[in-house]
């Protein structure tokens, strides 16, 4: 029986080494815009920290690999850093077909993400479809995506200015620039907070487009293997099982909104 059990701690050892053996560190970026998912440390500038940051230290821990949360610019010179390889990971994407072309999503994914239509409040305009938004401007960040059938849609039939920032967006929704903002529910309201518009801005209710948040390995990236795909997979499932994301998300949005409180600027 002990030699049995000793055959089995081998076994799990040799598969742990054996999984990581080729990849000690990774570096992950990811939309720096994307409270409590995902920011830029108002401690550390360099770094990233949030919810996917920390679902990934805890997913590689036990391999002895070291996750870095790395700032590398906006999201759309993030997204261009997965496609060069200067970077291992981005800490959450929705899947695109174009993204597919230069990452390996890892399924499933670690979390669902609502986005909705913020407008200024009391500018609410009747939404019961996509439709409803032909003909009006929209701003969101440059290079985002809600989904292939939105951002389909979005190309063929509306007029959506892609910006640096999500702020920024707002800015030219409340200067009239723009009717509307599309993006993700928690994040939008997060950044609304600490930004001034919070009690300036709603969402349309009818809006929500739910898409599935994943992690992802740029094909270029050296710690790319099957082997830590199938690792990664593993624990997302185990993690998402145990509500861990949740649990990590009213942990992380309490360090957004104290790093960001009035006092904290003092």
């Amino acid at each position: 029986m002990k030699k049995l059990m000793l055959i089995g701690m081998f076994i799990v050892l040799f598969s742990s080494m054996a999984c990581g053996a080729d990849c000690v560190r990774i570096t992950a970026t990811g939309n720096a815009e994307y409270p409590p998912i995902l920011w830029r440390d108002k401690a550390e500038p360099q770094k990233l920290v949030g919810v996917s940051i920390e679902l990934l230290q805890q997913a590689f821990g036990d391999l002895g690999i070291t996750v870095e949360g790395k700032y590398v610019g906006n999201w759309a010179r993030a997204q261009s850093t997965a496609r060069d390889g200067s970077v291992d990971m981005l800490a959450g994407a929705f899947i695109t077909e174009e993204r597919k072309t230069y990452m390996d999503y890892v399924t499933p994914p670690f979390m669902m993400t609502p986005s909705v239509i913020f407008v200024m409040k009391g500018q609410a305009f009747p939404f019961s479809s996509w439709e409803d938004l032909v003909g009006l401007k929209g701003g969101t960040l440059i290079n985002n995506s809600f989904g292939e059938k939105f951002d389909r849609f979005a190309a063929e039939k509306l007029s959506i200015e892609g910006v640096a920032s999500i702020e920024q967006a707002f800015r030219k929704m409340a200067a009239g620039r723009n009717r509307y903002v599309v993006y993700e529910r928690y994040q939008g309201l997060a950044i609304s907070e600490v930004t001034g518009f919070r009690d300036k801005i709603e969402y349309l209710p009818n809006s929500v487009i739910n898409e599935g948040l994943y992690f992802t390995f740029s094909k270029k990236s050296t710690c790319n293997t099957p082997d830590l795909r199938a690792h990664l997979a593993r624990k997302v499932r185990k993690f998402t099982e145990q509500k861990l994301p949740d649990v990590l998300v009213g942990k992380y949005l309490k360090i957004w909104k104290a790093q960001h409180s009035p006092s904290a600027s003092r």
